[in-house]
């Protein structure tokens, strides 16, 4: 099959990266021809995180998938990550839409809240999800979500290539504990509400410290013993791997339900125990107690480190727990065993079956005779 695949950013987007970039070459190597075609490229991320603009690369990005859009009957399946055109009408979308034999549109957040103070947008979402021909999303929120104007959803979690990742358990013993986070400097904020847990945690245990990966050069230190490192794709592993227990707080709201745990899934790939917020896919990944905490308030977060910091072994059991998880069901080839599913659907028009929990839907109609819903 010929594959057209379009990320919203270049492989430096963290979100673009693992919905869309990392199944490329499974995708060559089953077989079928593959291209990508970005909205924006990496100098976008690395001007937004630097300046909090990019407006030059996006009138680049807009021109040329405006451009590329003009291919899309040469290829069997298009697959976008959320949308083709963002801060468009939808019917530029759906007459494009309309030129594709196959269209699966993947969605990793709650994209549908960005347009909410959009009167001429706000149904611009729903209307792609009824269009596309299957949409995968990452997790049982947003499902719940396209259900609501579609049958055809597949749920693929966000997952990693576990091969890559080295358990923490397995290198030489320290006197000092680290606490990790990753993410990027918009998400940053994310920890400012956790400074007074943090600073309580470095005065009750002066040999503990924090790792930032990606905070950027404005996070502010507040007198806290903490190392902010840039990310990069060929560190962050071992930038991680060198921990011993990583943090996901995050505040409670709409957009943050239909989050991925993105970070919780690294952490575990790790062998780290996790400290997360109780919000949205949190509360399924994190089993209280097995593989890491869930916090809810400022006490439960001081409890809760403490006890970690405090417990090698407790760190080590709830840590090997929590890879056990990640292989178990979002690694690599997991996800790729769901996409394969898809696209075999798409080739041999089998019906599409009843939705039950996490299970992909086959397509009901043959690749040739697709027609979109007016919407």
């Amino acid at each position: 099959m010929r594959i057209l695949l379009l990320p919203r950013y270049g492989p430096q987007g963290a979100s673009s990266r693992y919905r869309i970039w990392q199944y490329a070459p499974l995708f060559e190597r089953a077989g079928h021809e593959v291209e990508v075609q970005p909205l924006v490229d990496d100098g976008y991320v690395k001007e937004l995180y630097k300046t909090g603009r990019g407006l030059k690369w996006l009138a680049a990005g807009y021109a040329r998938r405006l451009l590329g859009l003009l291919r899309v009957r040469r290829f069997d399946v298009v697959i976008c990550e959320q949308e083709v055109l963002p801060f468009l009408p939808e019917s530029i979308e759906l007459f494009f839409l309309s030129r594709c034999r196959r269209f699966f549109a993947d969605y990793d957040d709650a994209a549908y809240t960005k347009y909410s103070r959009w009167a001429a947008l706000r149904q611009k979402i729903p209307k792609l999800i009824a269009a596309a021909d299957t949409v995968v999303v990452g997790n049982d929120h947003l499902a719940r979500y396209a259900r609501q104007f579609t049958r055809r959803v597949c749920i693929i979690p966000t997952v990693v290539d576990l091969a890559r990742y080295w358990r923490r358990w397995e290198s030489a013993p320290r006197d000092t504990v680290r606490v990790a986070w990753i993410g990027t400097p918009h998400t940053a904020k994310f920890l400012k509400p956790l400074i007074p847990v943090m600073e309580r945690l470095q005065y009750e245990h002066p040999t503990m410290s924090f790792r930032l990966i990606g905070a950027g050069n404005g996070f502010l230190r507040n007198g806290l013993r903490l190392e902010v490192l840039a990310w990069s794709e060929q560190t962050e592993i071992d930038l991680l791997s060198e921990c011993d227990i990583g943090i996901m707080p995050l505040p409670d709201g709409e957009f943050m339900r239909g989050k991925c745990g993105l970070k919780l899934v690294q952490y575990m790939a790790c062998g780290l125990p996790t400290v997360a917020s109780p919000v949205g896919v949190n509360t399924e990944m994190v089993e209280e107690g097995k593989n890491g905490f869930l916090a809810a308030s400022d006490d439960e977060w001081l409890e809760k480190l403490d006890r970690l910091v405090r417990h090698p072994e407790l760190r080590r059991s709830l840590g090997e727990a929590g890879r056990s998880k990640v292989e178990a069901g979002y690694t690599l080839e997991h996800g790729f065993a769901k996409w394969q599913e898809i696209l075999e659907g798409a080739q041999s028009g089998r019906d599409f079956e009843q939705p039950h929990d996490g299970q992909c839907l086959r397509p009901k109609r043959p690749l040739q005779s697709i027609q979109h819903p007016s919407v």
